[in-house]
């Protein structure tokens, strides 16, 4: 029995603390004792169920990225075990202390003012510096987002963040209103000499599902999202892993150092700086690992599915104009919006001389997101690839509305070169490149019996 634990979720906002001092007393009461409190979920050890008490203090002195063994930590807890509290565990500057049900301990804070003090400059602080680190990066995902670009819709990651992300960024902004209006009434009360608002679990209960159910939810989603990416698209997923991975690995095993073997806030810095000089140096790694990543072996593929039409060089070309196959490789993904699209490409030896075209092809839902898919593709091709702040490999793009006609499409769009060509037709985007007479009408029969 004693050996016995369990994890439950710990939504608690840190502006609570009250509350979970009364949630504590309930779970010792069923026969849970707490063990642990961790960022999102709370260890408990089964015990014989008792009557106790608990509290739960602000302690200014610790936080994120302080030793949880400093002298001021350790002078502070001696002197709560002396006031008759018995300490149990620490999350960030939340410290945990119980008593038994029949004693009378002396509380920890008696001065209500000096409380709101503490709370106000190290919980809110927290707090606002939490959301103001979020708001940075929402604002930098929500530009990656919107207006919705077509590579987006290319993956069950892209779809749910674009749509999901800003729904998230509304329940963040819910969360955060609550924290100031809940500081704000706390300022008013202590001015008119009212004691401080203390929140009840049922209440907390209550912000718990309204704030943290959607995102526990969309999280969710956004976990299975990745996971049916990373089965359709393993190559890619494997490769986007590696930098996040490293990231926290290195993140986590900082916070692991300062918190359990650091004695002194300085040693703080020491870590950090030896934590930065590690990213800097996965990023390098990382860095190097994609740029000579294998990729022809990755997506060399000998046969075609059959669902997934192409235009092959030997259709294009005659007799000995054909040449040599050289290499084929196909690549696919699908997603919600686009349920289908892959890439083709092909080269062939035509007299010494090496040929090739590539496909690209997508098929939406509907013409509204292939659309999009269209002017994203356009507007890829018109900016060219950034590298050291200059746009490289830009192209001019035109349209020509006889052309259209002739196709009989919705949208078309050429290079200057005429060598690319863009079409869209209800809910199907084709993206062709190659040495192609697209003015050609056998051409043009062929591409669209075998596309529309």
């Amino acid at each position: 029995m004693k050996n016995k634990t369990k994890r439950v979720f710990w939504g608690f906002f840190s502006l609570d603390y009250k509350a979970i001092a009364i949630y504590l007393e309930e779970m010792a009461g069923k026969g849970w004792m707490l063990e642990k409190v961790g960022r999102m979920t709370a260890r408990f050890r089964a015990i014989e169920p008792r009557k106790l008490k608990f509290y739960v203090d602000v302690f200014k002195e610790e936080g994120p990225l302080t030793p949880e063994k400093t002298k001021e930590a350790e002078e502070y807890r001696r002197l709560c075990q002396e006031s008759g509290w018995t300490f149990i565990t620490s999350q960030d500057y939340l410290q945990y202390f119980y008593a038994d049900g029949d004693e009378d301990p002396v509380p920890i804070q008696t001065d209500e003012v000096l409380e709101q003090k503490i709370v106000e400059t190290t919980l809110w602080r927290g707090e606002l510096l939490g959301t103001l680190a979020f708001s940075i990066i929402a604002v930098v995902v929500l530009v990656m987002y919107f207006p919705i670009r077509h590579n987006n819709l290319l993956s069950f990651t892209g779809v749910a963040g674009t749509f999901l992300f800003p729904i998230l960024c509304i329940f963040v902004l819910a969360s955060t209103v609550y924290g100031l209006f809940w500081m704000l009434r706390a300022r008013r009360n202590i001015k008119r000499g009212f004691p401080l608002e203390k929140p009840t679990l049922k209440s907390a209960r209550r912000r718990i599902i309204a704030f943290h159910g959607p995102a526990l939810t969309i999280g969710i989603v956004a976990i299975l999202a990745f996971t049916i990416d990373a089965f359709f698209m393993p190559h890619i997923v494997g490769l986007s892993l590696l930098g996040p991975v490293i990231g926290m690995g290195i993140g986590l095993g900082l916070r692991y150092i300062i918190k359990k073997k650091a004695t002194e806030k300085k040693d703080s810095v020491l870590y950090v700086t030896l934590a930065l000089i590690g990213v800097m140096f996965s990023m390098a790694i990382v860095n190097s690992l994609l740029i000579h990543w294998p990729t022809n072996d990755t997506y060399r593929a000998d046969t075609i599915p059959a669902d997934c039409p192409v235009v092959t060089m030997v259709e294009l070309l005659e007799g000995s104009q054909q040449g040599r196959l050289v290499s084929r490789e196909f690549d696919s993904g699908i997603s919600p919006i686009t349920p289908k699209h892959y890439a083709y490409w092909e080269t062939r030896d035509i007299n010494g001389k090496t040929e090739g075209i590539r496909i690209n092809y997508y098929r939406a839902i509907n013409p509204y997101f292939a659309e999009v898919i269209f002017n994203g593709v356009t507007e890829k091709l018109e900016r060219g690839i950034k590298w050291k702040g200059m746009y490289l490999l830009t192209k001019t793009i035109i349209t020509d509305d006889e052309m259209k006609k002739l196709w009989d499409v919705d949208n078309l769009a050429l290079t200057e070169e005429r060598d690319e060509i863009i079409v869209q037709k209800g809910n199907i985007v084709v993206h062709m490149s190659g040495d192609i007479d697209f003015d050609d009408r056998q051409t043009r029969e062929l591409i669209t019996s075998k596309f529309f």
